[in-house]
């Protein structure tokens, strides 16, 4: 009985033994070779490229981090708080999205609303969001996807009163 599981395995022992040494130990060199080459092609550079691509989107998330706590240079809060008191939840909000540039669709009443947004830039939507969240809206549902343009967002919020 061979020592090896398959026929094909035991041929190709036959056939390395049947290698002069000088031979065997240049396909033992290739081999070696081959199993670096496959290590670095096929496990080292994809998990640097992925390290790499993760370090972007960490660098880029930390840069959008701080514009929104510090918010677009020259601008204002778009909604005071006492608009937001005064006024109707949905004046408020055609305020706020006014004043961000934001084309949005807002339909409710005084107490709740829901805004629908396509296409906006990010820069631009949270600000309107911080808005009114500093006018005392309180947020229920906050949906942001990819919009089919590049570098938007289409934005969903629902609003009420406290």
């Amino acid at each position: 009985m061979s020592r090896f599981a398959s026929p094909a395995v035991a041929q190709a022992a036959e056939w390395f033994a049947a290698r002069s040494a000088r031979e065997r130990l240049l396909l033992k060199v290739l081999a070696a070779l081959g199993l670096v080459a496959l290590l670095w092609y096929g496990v080292i550079q994809p998990l640097a490229s992925a390290r790499a691509t993760a370090m972007e989107r960490i660098a880029l998330h930390e840069t959008l981090q701080a514009r929104l706590k510090l918010g677009p240079p020259g601008v204002a809060a778009a909604v005071p708080t006492a608009a937001l008191a005064e006024g109707s939840l949905v004046e408020a909000a055609r305020a706020a999205a006014a004043a961000q540039g934001v084309a949005a669709q807002i339909e409710g009443d005084a107490q709740r609303i829901t805004v629908t947004a396509q296409g906006v830039r990010f820069d631009a939507a949270m600000p309107f969001v911080r808005a009114l969240e500093a006018g005392g809206a309180e947020l229920s549902d906050l949906r942001m996807q990819a919009s089919a343009q590049p570098r938007l967002i289409d934005l969903t919020l629902t609003a009420a009163r406290p």
